[in-house]
């Protein structure tokens, strides 16, 4: 956008220019909301039909790629409160910008085939297939999002790939730089098209062992990303523990069961504190300010194990279980205490403790108790709920969280410093943790299976002196859910377990195949407690790190791709790969043409129907593929002249081998036929052209001389163009060329001159080339041509033109300089022929008349000064007769004159030919030299001196 303001109408001074990127915004920026002037706003030059100063949509709209505004001195009249419109306007555009439409939703235009970084492997949405032609380094695309599955505690990962359209030889297969064959546990299955894991064909070449998966369709939940499972008793406190109770108050020290434990500091507080012993798990692991405190009594169920002596006269009960493993050291006299499993029904029964002489003995008020003195068998034990200290019972809040404590709110406890402050009671905190997860959607309705992901990242293992295994059992949940994505009850559960004595990562993936097909929701609790009790180290933390949702593929195969099905173990190697690199080399199979047919053919589908196919990267076999291909050409095997482009790649294998071949990866859905063939042609030292309705290639090499001339006699008067520059392109001197190599599968430039004598290099790659002789032959074409091409021009001729083909040689009079020596032969005497302007020698040169034949085809021969100016003698008779009068024969024989030095300068090489009306045909060309060539047939240096 320009925009041009005037200070004044009349002033005589240039206006000020801005190029804003919108215009209202311009408006308020440069004038505010108060302009000092009155101004006229004009979409281009002012008139009364172009002024929108009143017009707040035009502005607004910005539309147009010029305004005009005048500035005069004056009332600035209704602009001030067309811009308080233009600032409400534009504010709200701000802060609702219209959506800008990405030109590309969700696609990746390149493959990384084509690509000089960032080669991995991608998911290329709604994109053209790849199209390998010849032979590449392939980075196949993802046909599905790669998923990991663990097997023997090994992570697995599990991919499928396209490597692109048609058949391929497929060779070295690797994960980055590995051979997937020197990855340990690691497995490729290449399967050609119309073939997949999925129809239980053979693959086309199998790497490592068999891979038994078929492809599904698997979405990972992004939610289950590591979650680490709690177990109960690691989120909640023990059912009963021991705690102290403190009443506010300064920090003291208390003893506890008359110094058989070591003594216990009470921190100074002003509220009250429940401090634990255990600290399993810890006060502040599982509380915060803000949370509630359940404290309740003694109500434990027990077995004493058959250790249990009863003494009937004296109705004593004693327990011979070490001290702190029974229930009769927490007992008071009062408590109520139930006996069960006794073989004598009469020492079973709920009794009350009358007596407690000694900590594992009681004796209770009544009953007839038989003598009992014990003997394996199990005896339950249960006291009532208790608790010994009234006023401690009830539900506080938490103020504080220490370190094993809480500080809580509310009535003081009891006064119990002349206590043992060691009571035995249960204390919930009301947290709201559960062991279960939250639940996890899978909102698929075609999904038929759940995978779980549970790994031991550090290792399963407990170590008292030596590591022992150990093991956790979780459990799963998995619900059926109704379209609207609400429970229906429908629980369906299932359980696995990690198992080990390794610091080793241990996995399991836990497959589950519904009753059900369709949405769900699930979530994962660990349901073995953690072992606070062992003296020693415990290993035991699991984690949720992947959920799948897992649906079926209904295909037998995916159509006309070669695909490859792989499985890597997650070894050292495999998972220092940031990202996977799957990659191979690819060769294209395609129909052979060798001389009157094609070695093999396709069905409309692409399928392989008869004969052989064939490795090629040869330009006509290329081109024919592309041509005949139903998704690209879709052309009549009629309109390729296969004989014509046979005979020229043949010439281009007589200068090298490797010359006449294109090995590319066709990955742009917006190139047309034509610029598909002309790249193929491009690589190949080749123009492709259409003749007679049949598609053609024209070799650009050396020619000993011209194949046509054009002067004033038929070209259109005027309508020529000659461009002359007396420095490099650009100022460049050099040739930087980039191709990609074989050897080391990477990009490789070649510069020139190889003495490093340059200032400026120009770059060029070009599609197609992946050999280092046919790269060192066309840079070396790109750098002479660089320094040689100095003229270029643009004619109209007549249609003598029509028989001129891309890359000939051709002679063109220069009609823009003042003298030139050409025209027609108007007399002849034996050798000697009258010509229709006068030709001037030049001492010491020899010269030359180019006759143009009947069927536009010139003949050059030696001539020296005839008689005239005018005339000249040959050196030998002409091949066909020459015309000098108009008549049945034709038009009189056209000449152009010029001494062999000069003859030079009027050589050129033709690069377009096009029709420029009914009655002339434009040629655009470049100066002929035979210097662009001259390192055709030169030796090829070792490609170690040439690429550093």
């Amino acid at each position: 956008m320009k925009v041009r303001v005037y200070a004044h109408p009349f002033a005589p001074c240039e206006p000020r220019v801005f190029h804003p990127s919108s215009f209202a915004e311009w408006l308020l920026e440069y004038y505010k909301t108060r302009p000092e002037a009155g101004v006229q706003i004009f979409v281009g030059e002012p008139s009364g039909e172009t002024e929108i100063s009143n017009d707040l949509q035009a502005i607004m709209r910005g539309d147009a790629a010029e305004y005009v505004v005048l500035e005069s001195p004056g009332d600035p009249g209704t602009l001030t409160s067309l811009l308080v419109s233009v600032v409400l306007s534009v504010a709200s555009a701000i802060l609702f910008p219209p959506p800008d439409m990405p030109a590309n939703v969700n696609r990746t235009q390149q493959s990384p085939n084509n690509a000089l970084g960032a080669r991995e492997n991608q998911a290329r949405l709604l994109q053209r297939v790849e199209d390998i032609f010849g032979t590449q380094k392939s980075i196949p695309s993802s046909m599905m999002l790669p998923y990991v599955k663990y097997l023997n505690n090994q992570r697995i990962e599990y991919g499928y790939y396209c490597v692109g359209r048609g058949y391929h030889n497929i060779s070295a297969v690797r994960d980055g730089e590995t051979a997937i064959e020197m990855i340990s546990g690691a497995s490729a299955s290449v399967y050609p098209p119309f073939h997949s894991p999925n129809d239980g064909s053979t693959p086309q070449l199998q790497i490592g062992p068999a891979i038994i998966d078929s492809i599904v369709t698997v979405r990972r939940a992004v939610d289950a990303d590591g979650i680490t499972l709690k177990a109960l008793n690691q989120i909640s406190l023990p059912p009963l523990d021991y705690y102290v109770y403190a009443k506010a108050g300064p920090t003291r020290t208390v003893v506890v069961d008359g110094g058989s434990f070591p003594s216990f500091e009470i921190p100074g507080n002003a509220n009250d504190q429940i401090l634990q012993f255990s600290g399993r798990p810890n006060f502040n692991a599982i509380s915060e300010v803000g949370q509630t405190v359940t404290i309740s009594g003694l109500d434990e169920a027990y077995s004493a194990d058959g250790n249990c002596v009863v003494v009937g006269a004296d109705r004593r009960y004693t327990d011979t279980t070490p001290v702190d493993s029974h229930l009769f050291t927490r007992l008071q006299v009062g408590d109520q205490v139930t006996f069960s499993g006794f073989p004598d029904a009469g020492n079973n029964g709920t009794y009350t403790v009358a007596t407690k002489p000694a900590d594992n003995e009681i004796t209770v008020t009544s009953g007839a108790q038989v003598d009992w003195t014990g003997f394996p068998f199990p005896v339950a034990i249960h006291v009532d709920g208790v608790i010994h200290h009234p006023g401690y019972a009830g539900t506080r809040t938490i103020t504080q969280v220490i370190n094993g404590g809480v500080v809580l709110d509310g009535t003081s406890f009891p006064d119990d410093y002349g206590y043992d402050p060691k009571v035995y009671t249960t204390v919930v905190v009301n947290n709201g943790l559960t062991d279960w997860t939250d639940w996890k959607v899978l909102p698929y309705t075609d999904r038929n299976q759940v995978w779980f992901n549970m790994v031991a990242t550090q290792g399963m293992y407990v170590d008292n002196g030596g590591r022992a295994p150990t093991s956790v059992i979780y459990q799963v949940e998995i619900e059926q859910l109704d379209g609207g994505l609400n429970p229906t009850g429908n629980v369906e559960s299932a359980s696995g377990s990690l198992s080990g004595a390794t610091t080793d990562e241990v996995g399991e993936t836990l497959e589950r195949v519904t009753a059900w097909t369709g949405p769900a929701r699930t979530r994962v609790r660990r349901f073995t407690p953690y072992n606070w009790g062992f003296q020693g180290t415990v290993v035991d933390e699991i984690k949720w790190v992947d959920l799948f949702a897992v649906s079926p593929v209904n295909k037998a195969h995916f159509g006309n791709k070669t695909t490859i099905h792989t499985v890597t173990r997650a070894t050292p190697r495999a998972t220092a790969v940031r990202n996977r690199q799957l990659n191979c080399i690819a060769t294209r199979l395609l129909p052979r043409w060798n001389g009157s047919g094609f070695s093999g053919a396709f069905d409309a589908e692409g399928r392989h129907v008869s004969g052989t196919l064939e490795p090629t990267a040869y330009l006509h076999d290329v081109i024919a593929a592309v041509a005949l291909d139903p998704k690209i050409g879709n052309r009549a095997l009629a309109e390729l002249d296969m004989v014509q482009m046979s005979a020229q790649v043949d010439s281009i294998y007589a200068m090298h081998p490797e010359a006449p071949t294109f090995n590319y990866t066709f990955d742009s859905e917006n190139m047309s036929l034509e610029e598909t063939i002309q790249t193929i042609a491009n690589a190949g030292f080749c123009i492709a052209y259409r003749q007679n309705g049949k598609i053609r290639l024209a070799f650009d090499r050396a020619q000993a001389a011209s194949t046509a001339l054009f002067s004033h006699r038929n070209k259109r008067p005027n309508a020529e163009t000659v461009t002359r520059t007396f420095a490099n392109d650009a100022d460049y001197d050099g040739v930087e060329f980039v191709y990609q190599d074989p050897e080391t599968q990477q990009p490789e430039t070649i510069i020139l001159p190889l003495d490093g004598n340059y200032s400026k290099l120009k770059k060029h790659e070009i599609p197609g080339i992946r050999s280092y002789a046919q790269a060192w032959l066309r840079a070396n074409r790109e750098y002479r041509k660089l320094l040689g091409q100095r003229i270029s021009i643009e004619t109209e001729t007549t249609t003598d033109a029509r028989a001129l083909l891309p890359n000939a040689r051709v002679d063109i009079v220069d009609n823009t300089r003042f003298r030139s020596f050409d025209g027609e032969v108007v007399g002849q005497s034996g050798l000697e022929l009258t010509l229709s302007c006068d030709v001037e020698f030049t001492p010491a040169a020899n010269h030359s008349l180019v006759l143009v034949r009947r069927d536009g085809s010139v003949q050059s021969i030696n001539v020296v000064a005839g008689s005239e100016p005018n005339r000249v003698i040959l050196q030998h008779a002409p091949s066909e007769a020459i015309v000098t009068v108009e008549s049945a024969d034709g038009i009189r024989t056209m000449f152009s004159f010029a001494s062999d030095d000069a003859r030079q300068a009027q050589a050129y090489l033709v690069q377009e030919i096009g029709v420029s009306d009914g009655q002339y045909i434009q040629i655009r060309a470049i100066n002929y030299s035979p210097e662009y060539f001259a390192m055709d047939t030169a030796p090829i240096p070792p490609k170690e001196s040439v690429i550093n």
